[in-house]
């Protein structure tokens, strides 16, 4: 090979290699450069206890019932639980003009806690739907102590629902030895609508020949999956009248109800009329307003 010829092919050569190094180059230095940092496992939405490459916890639900532990009304008690170790919380207040006791403005408070294994236990005093004294405020308070149960329904609120409660009260605190009521629940929810319908027998301790029945009813559309609007109704007859009582032994109440529900949060109220401490054949316009907060 003559001189010439060599420094032909040391053009070509140089001139085929260049471009490849100047190519790779980049590729090169990239792959000296530390790897990337790991992306978190929050970035992913995933919780730092979760193990890499598992899909992300789901958070736990806010309310499991779907709303099925409260009811539109007062007058309603819940075929449904309180959650498990879960508190709620429901002060009301009730005006009844004309009516025989000296309060007619009358407020209340009561509390919940739910148990395991659909059980809920309750405390507080209330009047709707309860007693009232003709003599003083202080008569006037029924506390009562209560302890329901579920008996089926899915868990999720929605479909037909069945639960029982057993409730001790008594009017006053001038050694009224109370009543027991035993009840029975029957709801059916669905998102947009939900109908109840409960039953209620009372034995009065004082009078082993004095107990009455009570019959309670609701219906509610929900205009948007949180405002509930509809009527809630409750009879209540003596089955056993007391000797010397009118033949006529009963009481009325009902109206129209609307509730709003906010997460943990809601307020409700009832306006229409009652009978309750009245003679038999008169009303009074009774309106009612509660609220409920869960904890």
């Amino acid at each position: 090979m003559d001189m010439a010829t060599s420094k032909n092919a040391t053009a070509v050569a140089v001139a085929t290699v260049l471009p490849l190094a100047v190519l790779l180059a980049p590729a090169s230095a990239l792959a000296q450069t530390a790897p990337a940092a790991p992306i978190a496992p929050a970035a992913l939405g995933q919780s730092t206890t979760d193990a890499p490459g598992t899909a992300p916890a789901a958070p736990q639900a806010a309310d499991p019932t779907g709303g099925a532990y409260t009811t539109p009304t007062l007058l309603f008690i819940p075929a449904a639980a309180v959650p498990t170790l879960n508190v709620r919380v429901i002060p009301s207040a009730t005006v009844q003009s004309p009516s025989d006791s000296n309060a007619g403005f009358r407020p209340g408070i009561g509390a919940e806690l739910g148990a395991s294994h659909g059980l809920t236990f309750g405390a507080g005093t209330n009047w709707v739907g309860g007693d009232v004294s003709k003599t003083d405020f202080n008569q006037g308070l029924s506390p009562y102590l209560q302890a329901r149960f579920h008996i089926a329904g899915r868990d999720d609120g929605m479909g037909v629902q069945l639960g029982t409660a057993a409730t001790y009260k008594f009017v006053g605190f001038e050694g009224d030895p109370g009543e027991m009521e035993l009840s029975l629940s029957l709801q059916y929810r669905q998102h947009s609508y939900e109908l109840g319908l409960q039953g209620v027998m009372g034995q009065d301790f004082g009078d082993s020949n004095h107990h009455d029945g009570e019959v309670h009813t609701y219906a509610v559309y929900r205009v948007i999956p949180q405002l509930a609007l509809g009527g809630a109704g409750q009879v209540r007859m003596a089955i056993a009248p007391v000797p010397g009582a009118p033949a006529s032994t009963y009481d009325v109440l009902g109206g129209g109800i609307a509730s709003l529900t906010l997460g943990r949060y809601q307020i409700a109220g009832l306006g229409g009329a009652s009978t309750l401490g009245l003679v038999q054949g008169h009303a009074g316009a009774l309106g009612q307003v509660f609220g409920s907060v869960r904890f």
